[in-house]
């Protein structure tokens, strides 16, 4: 259990991040939705009002992700993907609809059939699965706020820069809060996973999770957080005071000092000691990121994330607006290679307009490659744009979730097609693109010496591979143990795979999680792996490791 503030004036929690603050806290109150008077309205009046309300707070999400992926991270985003996927679930939106009988009005339907869904996750032993409770939660407070007919009032936020103190953030407070006055976060309840964890970790500040329920007399209390420690102090004594101080100060200068030493890489090749050349490349979105990649010393991006493009769009974007996008982000890099994943959508990544099948398995169903191929219009769309982009700097094309040789040869039969259409007419391209896969399935890795004869390089997505490979769910933090302990067999096949593409005079690059886990470098540079690609914040750290390898 926490300490309480009146035993010891400290409480503590689980740390995320580094680093020390100092500041007031301010208790965050989350502003209800106005209660709607019992207004008695035709039932068919209260369903129409429902409905709207479904799509209103859908385009909201659409709305939410965006200005997410813009500004924060990914993996926030990806937050807002979900919750556009149960608005989209008919067993969600079926409760919706069952809960309105003659004698309710549309709120009561949604407080009704959320509550009910959001006590059956809590009830779950699953801590993933519990946790999903809270979505449920946030969802409930869009699709009142749109049934109230107006934006929720903005929250009032001091107008100094402050710690932020609340029982747990949902996905959509946060990203509508002004980050730019936040020193950082502290929650009674919340993990490592939990949202404002996440958020925390995007906006690179310390935060404190799971502390316990601060009383409300403590809003406006000087307080020290120390991340590292995963303590938060309240109302420090002057000694305890200067000592916090003093402490920061110094790891403050040790930290601009390393900071510097950093940047000094920014050009420098990654070489181990025993002189082999790594290639460090980012991993990116768009043509900002790939400008950002650029100026923190990145000598290539590694993947391209072609699908958040079509995430972002209403309809299947045209090869037109394919080309000027992937143009853009081909000159961003000033000359650099940039692999270009070939769109990757399906699993968790759904787009409502390509109308995908509802799937039981969705992350072992219809995506990535097999979708493409089995709509080789919408494919050949793409691979044409990536085609014509390759006039304007160096790249290469992957194709992600490779099980077979066959598929190999289907995706080159359909570049070729779209060689000679353009060539047909007189549309400049690369004939010489690199054309690559990625190892992200064991069934690739185990025939990694028969597609290393079809292609010039493997791109290993270790997030998949290790998800398949251990049966595992990469996106269930109670099995992250088990995917931590486990990766032996993962980077046996990541090693078979560099054997099979270097004896075929191929380059293999990882970009997957294990790219930035500097644990593992060591390891990877024994394997001669050629590239890693990382998340642009991680690209100096991870090239410092590689110059200090062996």
């Amino acid at each position: 259990m926490p300490s309480t503030p009146q035993s010891s004036r400290f409480v503590t929690g689980i740390g995320i991040n580094t680093g020390k603050i100092a500041g007031r806290l301010h208790f965050f109150h989350s502003e209800q939705p106005p209660k709607p008077a019992k207004v008695h309205r035709h039932p068919r009046e209260e369903r129409c009002r429902l409905e709207l309300a479904l799509r209103e707070t859908a385009s909201r999400l659409k709305l939410l992700r965006e200005r997410t992926l813009a500004e924060l991270s990914e993996e926030l985003a990806e937050i807002f993907e979900i919750h556009a996927m149960v608005l989209e679930d008919e067993d969600f939106t079926e409760a919706l609809f069952e809960a309105l009988t003659a004698n309710t009005t549309a709120e009561d339907a949604v407080i009704s059939a959320t509550d009910r869904f959001a006590a059956r996750f809590r009830s779950m032993d699953d801590p993933y699965l519990s946790a999903r409770a809270n979505d449920i939660a946030d969802l409930r407070e869009q699709l009142l706020e749109q049934l109230a007919g107006a934006e929720k009032p903005a929250v009032a936020e001091p107008q100094e820069s402050y710690i932020l103190v609340a029982p747990d953030l949902t996905p959509s407070q946060t990203v509508t809060l002004d980050k730019s006055r936040i020193l950082g976060f502290v929650t009674f309840g919340g993990t490592p996973s939990s949202h404002t964890a996440i958020l925390a970790r995007a906006m690179g500040i310390p935060a404190l999770v799971g502390v316990g329920e601060l009383p409300a007399s403590m809003d406006g209390c000087f307080a020290l957080l120390d991340a590292a420690e995963g303590r938060l102090t309240l109302s420090p004594d002057a000694e305890t005071l200067r000592a916090f101080e003093q402490s920061r100060r110094e790891e403050n200068e040790l930290a601009r000092e390393h900071d510097r030493y950093l940047r000094s890489l920014i050009n420098k090749p990654a070489v181990t000691r025993s002189g082999h050349r790594m290639l460090i490349y980012a991993n990116v979105g768009d043509s900002g990121e790939a400008a950002a990649a650029c100026a923190g010393g990145a000598d290539g991006v590694g993947l391209l994330r072609t699908e958040l493009l079509y995430l972002t769009m209403d309809h299947a974007p045209t090869e037109e607006e394919l080309y000027v996008s992937y143009r853009k982000t081909v000159e961003a890099m000033n000359g650099k290679r940039i692999v270009f994943r070939t769109l990757d959508a399906g699993a968790d990544k759904q787009i409502p307009y390509l109308n995908l099948p509802r799937e039981e398995n969705p992350a072992l169903g219809f995506r990535a490659v097999r979708l493409c191929l089995a709509r080789e219009e919408l494919f050949k769309e793409q691979l044409r744009a990536i085609l014509r982009a390759s006039a304007y700097g160096t790249v290469s094309l992957m194709i992600p979730m490779i099980v077979s040789v066959e598929e190999v040869r289907n995706c080159r039969r359909l570049l070729e097609e779209c060689k000679a259409e353009l060539q047909k007419e007189g549309k400049a391209f690369d004939n010489g693109m690199e054309f690559g896969i990625m190892i992200e399935t064991p069934a690739a890795a185990v025939m990694c010496r028969e597609l290393a004869e079809e292609v010039n390089f493997f791109s290993i997505g270790t997030n998949d591979l290790t998800q398949y490979t251990l049966a595992a769910d990469r996106q269930n933090p109670y099995l992250a143990s088990l995917c931590e302990r486990n990766r032996e067999p993962v980077l046996r096949l990541i090693e078979e795979s560099a054997r099979a593409i270097h004896g075929r005079g191929g380059w293999i690059g990882i970009c997957g999680e294990m790219a930035a886990d500097l644990r593992l470098t060591q390891r990877f540079a024994d394997m001669r792996i050629d590239e890693l690609s990382v998340s642009v914040p991680y690209l100096l750290g991870v090239r410092e490791k590689v110059i200090e390898c062996k």
